[in-house]
């Protein structure tokens, strides 16, 4: 994986605010630390999600590098792939700066099967700094094999439930997510970017221009270079509540030194 890895962390933020503000007040809980034992991992096929084709959320993007703030538009639409109705995962990151010299420009894709929990495709689009990329990877469950389409490449699945860049946050949401907790996940389709790592650190009121949310803050690892990986410090704020809605994302970057989205609104989906 490569700096592309950053985008994953984008999920999905939908449904009115009164729905979201419910419930009594939670303590923020600061600090915290990595369980020390491993949670079990529910069924594929039981996990409930909220989520739902027709989201739409938009972040404000502060992009370290370009010492600016950018524009970030994550959506969900149906679709079917193969004969299969998934969910197709939008992630778009525009950003500039230095009169337009310095750019981001990506468009990030998942076809998620919503029953089973595991990525059918992933595709990458990316316009950055010293990094152009268009690749698109198949994943055929059956055949235990993953292939990139636009480039002859191929080679055997870690998984039969495999889970890309994007496709794993969802996941994530349908976690039951407690402080102290850790996941461990042998998902990522490319053995390389085993074991992904969740620990489960702390909760905390965070306050973003879409308003003010009670969340508790999951610290994502993967065994590659990228958002993700150990030095990364990436830490995903979900909403403390049954829909696990993403509010805010920060990480530190090799090469565009920090990433951080900010909700700044959202609509529902169907």
């Amino acid at each position: 994986m490569t700096t592309h890895s950053w985008l994953a962390s984008a999920a999905f933020l939908a449904l009115c605010a009164g729905s979201l503000a419910a419930g009594d007040p939670l303590a923020a809980q600061n600090g915290g630390s990595a369980a020390d034992s491993i949670t079990p991992l529910p069924e594929r096929t039981g996990m409930y999600h909220a989520y739902r084709p027709g989201e739409r959320l938009e972040y404000d993007a502060h992009v370290g590098i370009l010492g600016g703030v950018g524009d970030a538009v994550l959506e969900i639409r149906a679709d079917s792939l193969r004969g299969v109705p998934v969910y197709n995962t939008r992630m778009e990151l525009s950003a500039s700066a230095l009169f337009g010299t310095l750019k981001v420009d990506n468009l990030f894709q998942s076809w998620l099967d919503p029953h089973t929990m595991r990525s059918l495709r992933f595709e990458k689009q990316q316009d950055e700094p010293r990094t152009k990329t268009h690749e698109t990877f198949d994943f055929f469950i059956d055949e235990g094999e993953w292939r990139r389409t636009d480039g002859g490449e191929q080679g055997a699945l870690n998984s039969e439930n495999p889970l890309d860049d994007v496709s794993f946050i969802y996941f994530v949401r349908a976690l039951p997510l407690e402080v102290g907790q850790r996941y461990v996940l042998e998902d990522y389709y490319k053995e390389s970017g085993n074991p992904v790592i969740l620990d489960v650190v702390r909760r905390e009121t965070v306050k973003v221009p879409a308003g003010e949310f009670q969340t508790i803050v999951v610290r994502p690892t993967i065994q590659t270079s990228g958002l993700f990986s150990e030095g990364g410090e990436a830490e995903l704020y979900f909403t403390d509540d049954s829909y696990r809605f993403l509010v805010m994302l920060r990480s530190k970057l090799p090469l565009l030194q920090s990433l951080e989205f900010r909700l700044r609104s959202f609509s529902t989906g169907r």
